[in-house]
């Protein structure tokens, strides 16, 4: 763990830490699933909806999955977020989602190459937000980017990096972002895309994450990181979670993610003040096997 934290910006732990704060209520979630259209693209884009039942005006978190999943990975996340109050629309991006796995991997790896499917993905999210307005139950001034590997490529993309060719696919409805295990992007993310970022980010890797296919290691998920020059900018390691850990249908993990998840939302899209001091004042930091890092 030592050697894939940088000390100057590490959280110490709280002596006497506090526990996760808790929401003052939960709600019952309701699932929707629906697909919309993009007539400018000509492009159906499927999402997933967990809801908080009888909340008015919920937050909105758009949820991005990685290379190979879809709308209906990542469940966990989604319902655990609905149940604190959220409104989570996870989305399927053609192109890049389990369809394409079907075809094998070879054709998912081809996909990966075309930098059409990188950029239809955070136009969907952007075509998502377009369709949520005026949707009763959705606050559109409180929303957030958030993604897995591919998808934390998409989180970051709406909230200011630039990639090669210098095209802006940031979306100013965007509050904050969430980038869970973001994967090496040498050659498509240049020296400096990291440098329009201003709003706040939560970024989370552990100490096994790697992808040989992709050759991307522990310290690349860190570049992000390191290379945004904006504060309120969050690092969160923990010790043994892999790059499937985040996605896998069942682990034991998943509640530690959802948890610190959502403390982030908490703490920046509802200016929560005890989220904010669990996160900077060490308590999540006195968990064991997890490091916090902050700018």
């Amino acid at each position: 763990m030592s050697q894939l934290v940088d000390k100057r910006l590490l959280v110490a732990p709280a002596a006497h830490a506090a526990p996760a704060p808790r929401p003052a209520r939960t709600y019952d979630v309701r699932v929707e699933r629906e697909s919309w259209h993009d007539a400018a693209r000509n492009r159906d884009v499927p999402v997933t909806m967990y809801a908080p039942a009888g909340v008015e005006r919920a937050p909105v978190v758009v949820f991005s999955h990685g290379i190979g999943e879809d709308r209906d990975s990542y469940e966990y996340l989604g319902r655990a977020l609905a149940a604190r109050g959220y409104l989570a629309v996870h989305v399927t991006h053609a192109g890049t989602d389990k369809a394409t796995l079907r075809r094998g991997y070879l054709a998912l790896y081809r996909a990966t190459k075309e930098k059409e499917n990188w950029v239809n993905r955070p136009l969907d999210v952007r075509f998502v937000l377009d369709q949520l307005r005026g949707r009763p139950g959705a606050d559109l001034d409180r929303v957030a980017a958030a993604g897995h590997s591919a998808g934390a490529f998409t989180a970051l993309a709406l909230a200011g990096m630039k990639a090669a060719g210098g095209e802006d696919l940031s979306d100013p409805r965007v509050k904050m972002a969430v980038a869970l295990s973001m994967p090496k992007m040498e050659g498509v993310v240049p020296p400096g895309g990291y440098d329009a970022i201003r709003i706040p980010v939560l970024h989370m890797t552990g100490t096994c994450d790697a992808s040989l296919i992709y050759r991307t290691f522990p310290r690349d998920r860190r570049v992000p990181f390191q290379s945004t020059h904006a504060t309120q900018q969050y690092l969160v390691t923990l010790k043994g979670v892999n790059h499937d850990t985040f996605s896998n249908r069942e682990d034991p993990r998943h509640a530690q993610i959802a948890e610190i998840v959502a403390a982030f939302l908490d703490a920046y899209l509802l200016g929560d003040r005890d989220a904010r001091a669990w996160l900077d004042e060490g308590g999540l930091s006195a968990q064991s096997g997890v490091a916090i890092e902050r700018k």
